[in-house]
């Protein structure tokens, strides 16, 4: 392919307007020639022709070429870009994050031929089974120790305790309905998520609440007294119902959230370095061990065995990505992407060696089978075998 033709067709890719012939041309060409230096440099011509068309608010450049795929219809896949420890300066990531986004066009682009390529590819291996994602499921267990299949129960009626009566609406999610709170007696009810599964329920209060895989919240049937408490493990997203007068208190492991009526998120899985609370809106208060810290919209606070730390301006689109049914990462490294696969997935995954060292940006949908979002990883540099319920990362 000449010069000449490379240009004019990433020109159009930028722009948006390539037809679906030109994007498998470009596409093709760049697979077969990774490694050559000429797609770099007409990468970033046609960057600099095209970049004053969109708007320039996130500087990082994973952020704009979100921008940028984000206008073609080939979306299932959209915003993944690896970033190699050692790149430095912007343009290569620009020209290297291209050539992955033209690759998962052209996946897409000529369907059943990509599955076969990259089955026979010696980097990635599926054996005997592929696995669909999670979704909505969850087990209520009630005050007497009974037991509710949330994802087999039908839409109505559940269950009655006392005053009140539980129940599934035609979304799918779980709703508690008093008739006489006053008189009610307090009874409490687990809700809980397997790997694999997450669940949204409505608390008495009228609080709404998401729970991740591999999460529980435990919680009364009738909020009473000076304050409403519930605890949890895992992962959760509030949004509390505002009462002044009965403070909202998360308990997680040995720390304490306190809340009037505000947004925020809790992320204590045992498996990850700290425990992060997130606020989106309002305030929360956290404490731990005689420490404490307030945290306004836009921060976070990480609990560690060191105590409290609190960021300014984290990502809150990255943290509820999982509530907006993605996986995002920014500049993350494969251990930390593999426990979200593996929570979300139900697999247990095993490291062979010195696994590698490169670190991820990027989103990926959360409701495609496994061996997609593997696959598009792979793409990045991911070695892996899928047997059974297991995946083996290997160097």
């Amino acid at each position: 392919m000449e010069a000449e033709r490379i240009e004019y067709l990433t020109k159009k890719f930028f722009a948006g307007n390539c037809t679906e012939a030109e994007k498998l041309e470009l596409s093709s060409w760049i697979n077969q020639n990774p490694n050559d230096e000429r797609i770099a440099s007409l990468l970033e011509i046609s960057w600099r022709d095209f970049e004053p068309k969109i708007e320039m608010s996130e500087t990082s450049s994973d952020r704009i070429l979100s921008n940028i795929f984000s206008q073609n219809e080939e979306a299932a896949f959209d915003d993944l870009s690896s970033r190699q420890t050692e790149t430095r300066s912007l343009w290569p990531k620009i020209a290297a994050a291209a050539i992955l986004i033209l690759g998962f066009g052209l996946y897409f682009l000529i369907g059943s031929q990509k599955e076969q390529r990259l089955a026979a590819d010696s980097t990635s291996k599926t054996i005997n089974s592929d696995l669909p994602p999670g979704g909505n499921k969850a087990i209520l267990t009630l005050g007497d120790g009974s037991n509710i299949v949330l994802d087999n129960a039908g839409n109505g009626n559940l269950a009655t305790q006392g005053n009140t009566d539980i129940l599934k609406s035609k979304n799918g999610e779980l709703v508690y309905k008093h008739n006489n709170a006053e008189q009610e007696a307090i009874v409490f009810n687990s809700l809980t998520t397997p790997k694999g599964g997450q669940y949204h329920i409505v608390l008495p209060d009228g609080s709404k609440v998401w729970l991740n895989a591999a999460s529980s919240l435990k919680f009364p049937t009738v909020f009473r007294g000076n304050e409403r408490r519930v605890e949890i493990t895992g992962e959760v997203y509030f949004e509390v119902a505002h009462n002044p007068k009965m403070p909202f208190i998360v308990k997680a492991n040995d720390t304490e959230v306190a809340v009037l009526g505000t947004h925020f998120n809790v992320m204590a899985y045992p498996d990850e370095k700290s425990m992060r609370t997130t606020l989106l809106e309002g305030s929360v208060k956290v404490s731990k061990g005689g420490k404490s810290a307030l945290l306004t919209p836009g921060q976070q606070a990480r609990l560690n065995s060191n105590g409290i730390n609190v960021l300014n301006n984290v990502n809150i689109e990255q943290e509820m990505a999982w509530k907006n049914g993605f996986f995002q990462f920014e500049d993350d490294n494969l251990e930390t992407i593999m426990r979200q696969v593996s929570r979300w997935y139900d697999v247990d995954v095993a490291c062979e060696g010195n696994v590698s060292r490169e670190r991820f940006s990027g989103r990926l949908p959360r409701n495609a089978n496994i061996s997609k979002v593997l696959k598009i990883l792979s793409l990045s540099g991911l070695k892996y075998k899928i047997e059974g319920k297991t995946i083996t990362v290997t160097p």
